[in-house]
């Protein structure tokens, strides 16, 4: 961990009070990442903790990367021929959405709050569904690409910095936004007070407990501190959201390889096969769906009343 930006150390599970260990330790660049895991409810996190401003400087300039030719940001063009190419925002978007409008009650708020919209995918098929979208991103490149995907101006501001009328949201989501939280507690909290009662608290995130997080351990993908802190399984994030006032409505798992994956890797006599890898690897990964050891998490709660 880099000495500047050390914050917190926790001594005991942030989400259960139980006792914690070493999982790991990893480097990254110059830098040394201690990683926890709580032997009670699986919660895993880098610990101890960088401070906020280090985080909102990494992400104001990091967002979601560069996707462009050579380390040029991306412009709309780009991320929409990438997304036509592996359209899985897209398709999330619809499954997520779809079943946040099927838990939503007739209550007071259609205010949906998207935190970390990024290049506004899921904000655009919550506006497409009737919501009265609010968007916020840290990321210059991805607000100005959001905005021209949805019409909205996403706000500039992290989550911690927000403030709204407490009840006056109807849905607060996050998508592949809670990993990189200082505070998960905070986050929780927060979005408990501005839901209404029946409000629907909607998140999708990296699985801490996917066969391909054991098999690969601190290698897996997802597993990549400074940028991602905080590890779930379902089992963790439930506890959390529980703890906050929350019931656990419905849990999702999620697996999908983009197609250029197997494009990089195949040998060019092979690639003819491709149609034929691609199905093969479709109907591979629903079983690991289907055994809730998928690669993405979703989970909705409803926080109950007071």
């Amino acid at each position: 961990m880099p000495v500047h930006s050390e914050q917190k150390q926790y001594n005991v599970c942030p989400i259960c009070s139980s006792a914690i260990k070493t999982w790991r330790v990893k480097r990254v660049g110059s830098d040394t990442y201690n990683l926890d895991l709580c032997g009670t409810c699986g919660y895993s996190f880098v610990n101890p903790r960088p401070s906020l401003q280090f985080l909102m400087d990494y992400y104001s300039s990091f967002g979601h990367g560069h996707v462009g030719a050579g380390n040029e940001a991306p412009d709309l063009k780009t991320v929409l021929a990438k997304e036509q190419n592996d359209p899985n925002s897209t398709v999330d978007a619809k499954r997520l959405i779809k079943t946040i409008k099927s838990l939503v009650k007739n209550h007071k708020s259609n205010r949906f709050l998207d935190v970390g919209c990024g290049y506004g995918f899921f904000s655009k098929e919550a506006l497409n569904a009737g919501f009265d979208v609010v968007a916020l991103e840290l990321a210059k490149n991805e607000r100005a690409i959001a905005k021209e995907i949805t019409g909205l101006n996403p706000a500039a501001t992290s989550f911690e910095e927000f403030e709204c009328a407490p009840e006056s949201l109807g849905v607060v989501f996050m998508s592949q936004i809670l990993e990189h939280a200082l505070d998960v507690n905070l986050w929780i909290k927060k979005s408990r007070d501005f839901l209404v009662n029946d409000g629907i608290i909607a998140i999708a995130l990296p699985n801490y407990g996917s066969i391909f997080r054991m098999i690969m351990q601190e290698n897996e993908p997802y597993i990549c501190p400074p940028a991602h802190l905080n590890f779930f399984n379902p089992q963790s994030l439930s506890r959390l959201l529980e703890n906050h006032g929350f019931k656990i409505e419905a849990v999702q798992w999620i697996s999908r390889i983009p197609k250029r994956t197997f494009e990089k890797r195949l040998p060019r006599l092979v690639k003819p096969l491709l149609p034929v890898i691609d199905v093969a690897s479709s109907a591979s990964l629903k079983i690991v769906d289907a055994l809730h050891l998928g690669m993405m998490i979703n989970v909705y709660g409803r926080k109950l009343n007071a």
